[in-house]
């Protein structure tokens, strides 16, 4: 059961609370509107040179790390970046070239399926 005084309470508070959202603005939208812009900081606009110079040197960076940072070719290697291709061999032969020191070949049977493997 709800308490009577409750329900007269909260219906007082309601309509002091109506009341006092509808009592008119103390100050004008605009004029208050001045004054908080009033107080906020100054922001500086950044140099627009600054900027392209930023992006110009970031440029930079990245170019030479990617330089520095990138694997440099042997002697070994040499061969196959100059397009010498391994000799010719069996058409059911795949050969994967990893690096320069590494060949794997796979072979492929005619009836790989049949023979109770994965092929």
């Amino acid at each position: 059961m709800k308490d009577p005084d409750v329900n007269d309470e909260l219906s007082r508070f309601e309509a002091e609370l109506r009341a006092w959202g509808a009592r008119p603005a103390r100050t004008s939208a605009s004029v208050a509107r001045t004054q908080v812009t009033a107080r906020l900081p100054l922001v500086c606009e950044p140099i627009p040179w600054l900027r392209l110079a930023a992006s110009a040197a970031l440029v930079v960076v990245l170019a030479v790390a990617t330089w520095l940072g990138a694997p440099r070719a042997s002697r070994e290697g040499k061969a196959s970046v100059h397009g010498e291709s391994p000799p010719p061999i069996d058409p059911n032969v795949v050969v994967w070239v990893m690096d320069t020191r590494t060949t794997v070949y796979f072979v492929l049977g005619p009836d790989g399926s049949t023979k109770g493997g994965m092929s």
